[in-house]
């Protein structure tokens, strides 16, 4: 970026010689031209680059004045209008990026929630579908088995890959696996063994079936198309990056042995969500421990998503909110907390609980401003009149939001708990 903001400086003083040797920076002509370079290096940069390219002209100017044999006054309105106009440009462009990077931002939790919900959609469907052939003999739901792992990854978040074990174990379950190995890659490129079922081979990194899953951020296994034209381009048969929602990759699935019948489709695609599913889990553990000290009951949906919007909210400024309402802890509570979740927002995360003698519901609301919980708490009031009728007058709802914005929206949060306790 300095050096463009050099260069492009010093091109354009070299035209204004070029073409005005008399006047190169256009100080007495109809337009100062010269200040073309400054205002377009502030308009992309920001000030201090623009005011860099500044110094730069008015350095120019003194040189030239220098070497010159007649002698000129310092043109002060000239610099000076430059100055400001340069200035003004910048500030313009850094209200204007920082708006940028807050939509990049949003769009990109968003996207991220998308593919995370996509993900789980389609977990469960697999999972209906292979529900009724399989209760009799696995008594253990794969919902079951995956909400263990999703624990096991907040429990042993110390580790490279955690619960990768309990992983591979719960693959052989449910996608008939025999020998496979997860390997992660170390400083220096080489793949490290961190869990095996069997006996694995070793996992090379110019493995073909590797170098296709990294590069389509994909599942490869020997039928694919566009493996090198060779009897047996590597020795295992399904190569899985364990990819996040964002596409991160965080370590691979490398399986060498598993039934002929459950090389298919379906199959390699549970394959591919489960290990999706792990990959967010451990994406998620860190923040989610963290509000976990504090919160040990809160759901895990809850507990990332809360950390996550806190790093929009302290890197970009996005600004999300909680919501707290407070019912009596009779039945007629309870069947008002369970009406108020179907109005909620669709990216709106509730978490229903209890402080004392009052049940809570705690309403976390993603990029929504004030005007949002606004008229969240507007749609809250009317159903609740039409649901409660005259009694509503008698019910003391007092909601508290929290904003994302403040020093520490975790103890405020703590606060809110506290007092309920009272």
């Amino acid at each position: 970026m300095w050096l463009e903001v050099v260069v492009i400086t010093l091109g354009v003083i070299a035209a204004g010689i070029f073409f005005e040797h008399d006047d190169p920076f256009q100080i007495n002509g109809e337009f100062p031209w010269i200040w073309i370079a400054p205002l377009l290096i502030a308009l992309r940069y920001g000030v201090p680059p623009g005011l860099v390219s500044s110094l730069i002209l008015i350095a120019a100017w003194k040189l030239m004045d220098h070497l010159s044999e007649t002698h000129e006054s310092f043109p002060e309105q000239f610099f000076l209008g430059g100055l400001i106009m340069v200035m003004l440009c910048g500030e313009f462009s850094a209200a204007w990026g920082a708006r940028l990077r807050r939509a990049e931002e949003t769009n990109h939790y968003l996207d991220e929630r998308l593919s995370r919900m996509t993900l789980r959609h389609l977990l469960l469907r697999l999972s209906h579908d292979r529900m009724e052939q399989e209760i009799l003999t696995k008594p253990v739901t794969l919902r079951d088995a995956l909400g263990g792992l999703r624990q096991l990854t907040s429990a042993q978040g110390d580790s490279t890959l955690p619960a990768s074990l309990p992983l591979l174990q719960l693959l052989t379950q449910y996608c008939q696996l025999e020998s496979a190995a997860i390997f992660v890659a170390n400083e220096v490129g080489h793949y490290v063994r961190t869990s095996q079922i069997g006996s694995s081979l070793n996992l090379s990194a110019n493995d073909p079936l590797l170098l296709y899953a990294l590069e389509h951020r994909s599942l490869s296994h020997l039928l694919i198309e566009g493996l090198p034209d060779v009897d047996l381009p590597s020795p295992f048969l399904v190569v899985a990056p364990i990819l996040t929602s964002d596409k991160q990759v965080l370590g691979v699935l490398a399986i060498d042995r598993m039934p002929f019948l459950a090389l298919n489709e379906e199959n390699l695609q549970m394959l591919s969500v489960m290990l999706g599913y792990y990959a967010d889990c451990v994406n998620e553990a860190e923040g989610a421990r963290q509000f976990f000290r504090f919160f040990p009951d809160a759901p895990n949906d809850f507990a990332a998503e809360f950390s996550k919007l806190l790093h929009l909210q302290c890197s970009n400024n996005i600004i999300s909110h909680v919501v707290v309402l407070s019912f009596a802890n009779d039945e007629n509570g309870r069947q008002a907390i369970a009406q108020l979740t179907h109005i909620r927002r669709g990216l709106d995360i509730p978490w229903q609980t209890s402080a004392g003698d009052r049940l809570l519901l705690v309403n976390l609301m993603p990029l929504a401003n004030e005007s949002a919980v606004d008229g969240f708490l507007l749609r809250i009031e009317t159903m609740l009149k039409e649901y409660m009728g005259a009694d509503y007058d008698q019910w003391s709802l007092n909601p508290i939001r929290i904003s994302l914005a403040e020093s520490d929206p975790l103890a405020s949060l703590q606060r809110v708990f506290g007092a309920r306790h009272e």
